[in-house]
């Protein structure tokens, strides 16, 4: 049934194209009324897109709304807890379609996030409950980190920072008992980050920054490679913290460990661009009917090589896209060029917007790099 939906959201872009908005709806919610069952995921991600359309080119709120409460319903069913490790990435991650929803709902209604935010903490409990109950199995201890991570962002909004400290702390240990070195930085990032949001304790915040030291120290120097987003979070969080007690001098280190990262960054993404742009000139080369056979397979053979660097660059396939996902979903999707995600998968769900990152970075550089006494 896969096929099918594929075919019908693939229809609603060719729609969406022209501008027939009224067809587009019609495609997508073919899918939700139809008889035969499709996989929860299939219907959720339906809704939502059917739900952002409706906000935008209409005042179907109500109409809306309704789809919006169909994609948190179901969401159970999307977490059995005998699915493998592999399956958490962010567009199959049911925590990460409820922040799609409340993206969605914030741009229609308060009172719809509101109401939609209820739904998420009771959702979350509820996997937490259900993961607790399944097993020590590895996948069933990667669902407890991920649903304890969101439970916490939804204990921060509320203004409940221990609650949402304790929770982060229990994805830590459960992080720590599957030695999950990536992921036990990813929670020691995130208390971090709560306790200077709520800076009730010198020393609680002094030891959250060494926890944090600990936890990356620990992380092969390969592997600290491939966490990128999870170096930038860590590097500021620590600069935000030595701001706060005045300490200049070591915070100078870490702007400038950043600005390096960046520069790394930058000079990879000109790399992406410039074989980008050579894969394009040979996909045209090969649209040639008179091409010679030998001419047309030396092109394929490189064809195949760029392809397989800019996978191993970008960690995308050369569809560049996940199957099942729609092109237009939300309002939350990025490029990849404007993503740093944390880890590699399973973490790679959680990511930093790049061009944000990076402003703050360029001015924190300006900031420190100024002749000492001017202001």
């Amino acid at each position: 049934m896969e096929a099918v939906a594929e075919g019908l959201w693939g229809l609603a872009d060719h729609h969406e194209k022209k501008g027939e908005i009224g067809k587009v709806v019609k495609c997508l919610e073919a899918i939700c009324q139809s008889q035969v069952s499709f996989l929860p995921i299939v219907e959720v991600k339906t809704r939502l897109r059917i739900a952002t359309l409706l906000l935008k080119h209409s005042h179907s709120v109500n109409h809306a709304k309704s789809h919006l409460e169909r994609c948190i319903l179901p969401e159970p069913s999307l977490f059995p807890p005998n699915r493998q490790g592999q399956d958490l990435p962010s567009h199959c991650n049911p925590s990460t379609l409820i922040d799609s929803v409340e993206h969605i709902a914030y741009s229609a209604n308060v009172t719809i996030l509101w109401e939609l935010f209820l739904h998420k903490k009771q959702i979350l409990n509820k996997g937490l409950e259900l993961t607790a109950s399944s097993g020590e199995g590895f996948s069933a201890k990667l669902w407890f980190c991920n649903f304890n991570s969101q439970l916490a962002n939804a204990l921060t909004i509320e203004g409940d920072y221990q609650g949402s400290i304790s929770a982060l702390e229990s994805g830590y240990n459960c992080a720590s008992e599957i030695f999950y070195p990536e992921l036990q930085m990813f929670f020691a990032t995130s208390i971090l980050h709560v306790h200077l949001m709520h800076w009730d304790d010198v020393n609680l915040v002094g030891g959250a920054v060494k926890k944090c030291n600990e936890v990356w120290e620990s992380i092969q120097p390969d592997k600290r490679r491939q966490c990128i987003g999870l170096l930038f979070y860590n590097e500021l969080l620590h600069i935000f913290y030595l701001l706060r007690i005045c300490d200049y001098k070591n915070a100078t280190q870490h702007v400038e460990t950043l600005d390096a990262a960046m520069k790394a960054d930058m000079q990879q993404m000109q790399h992406v661009q410039e074989l980008t742009k050579e894969l394009n000139a040979l996909n045209l080369s090969l649209t040639r009917s008179d091409l010679h056979y030998r001419d047309r397979s030396a092109l394929s053979e490189k064809q195949a090589q760029l392809e397989e660097q800019l996978s191993n660059l970008t960690g995308l396939s050369s569809a560049g896209k996940e199957s099942l996902e729609p092109a237009y979903f939300g309002n939350v999707k990025r490029s990849w060029g404007d993503k740093l995600e944390l880890a590699p998968p399973p973490i790679d769900g959680e990511w930093l917007p790049k061009s944000a990152v990076f402003a703050l970075v360029e001015l924190m550089v300006v900031i420190f790099g100024r002749p000492k006494g001017l202001f």
